[in-house]
C-alpha cells in the first residue's frame, strides 16, 4: 500500500513535470523565450509558480525542452542505423554527418530559440544530459561508423570524440553568429575526413 502511494505520487509528479515542459515548449515557440514568464507557464499548466520553479527556472525549462526533443530523435535514430550501414552508397564521412543531420535541422527550425538554448549551454549554469549519457550514445554510434570503415577500436574512439567535439562547436555557434545546416554538415564532414586521413597516416 505504501509503495503504491509513493509510486502514485512519483507518477503524478512526472506527469506534472511533463505538462509544464510541454506548456513551456509551446509558449517559447509561439511568443519567444524573452516574452514568456514563469507566471504564464504556471497559469497555462494549471499549477503554482512554485511548482514550475521546482522543475526549473526559464533557462532550465528551455534546456529540458530541447533535450526532450533531442532524446526522442536519438531513440528514433536507432531504428535507422541499419540503413546507415547499407553497402557503400555513401562515404564514411557522409554517414557520420548523417547522424547529426536531424539534430542540426531541429536547431535550424527555430534559430532564435536555438540561440537561447546555446547561450544556456555556454553559461554552463544548468546541468545537461547533452554532455553525459547522450554524448556517450552519439560517440558510440560515430565510432561504429569509423570501425566499419576499417579503423581499429582506439583510433575509432578517438576519431568519434573529435567529431563529437566539432559538433558541440557547431551547436554553440548558434549562440554567436549562427550557423546553417549545410555549413555545419560540411564542417563535420571535413573533420571526419581529417581524422580518418590522420589515422591512416599514423598506421605503420
Amino acid at each position: 500500500m505504501f509503495s503504491e502511494r509513493v509510486q502514485s505520487r512519483t507518477q503524478q509528479r512526472e506527469r506534472t513535470q511533463g505538462r509544464i515542459i510541454a506548456v513551456a515548449d509551446r509558449l517559447f515557440r509561439t511568443q519567444g523565450f524573452a516574452s514568456t514568464s514563469i507566471r504564464q507557464i504556471a497559469r497555462e499548466a494549471d499549477v503554482s509558480t512554485g511548482t514550475v520553479m521546482s522543475v526549473g527556472d526559464k533557462s532550465s525549462l528551455l534546456a529540458a525542452v530541447f533535450e526532450a526533443s533531442i532524446r526522442q530523435m536519438q531513440v528514433e535514430q536507432t531504428s535507422h542505423r541499419e540503413a546507415m550501414h547499407a553497402p557503400d552508397a555513401v562515404s564514411t564521412p557522409d554517414r557520420v554527418t548523417a547522424i547529426f543531420r536531424p539534430f542540426l535541422e531541429f536547431l535550424a527550425h527555430d534559430e532564435d530559440l536555438s540561440r537561447e538554448y546555446a547561450a544556456v549551454l555556454v553559461r554552463g549554469t544548468h546541468g545537461t544530459h547533452i554532455f553525459t549519457q547522450m554524448a556517450d550514445e552519439l560517440t558510440d554510434t560515430i565510432a561504429r561508423e569509423f570501425k566499419s570503415a576499417g579503423m581499429s577500436e582506439a583510433p575509432a574512439a578517438a576519431a568519434s570524440r573529435a567529431v563529437y567535439f566539432a559538433y558541440l562547436g557547431v551547436l554553440l555557434s548558434w549562440a554567436g553568429s549562427g550557423s546553417t545546416v549545410h555549413s555545419a554538415l560540411q564542417e563535420l564532414s571535413s573533420v571526419a575526413t581529417l581524422v580518418m586521413t590522420t589515422s591512416t597516416e599514423d598506421c605503420p
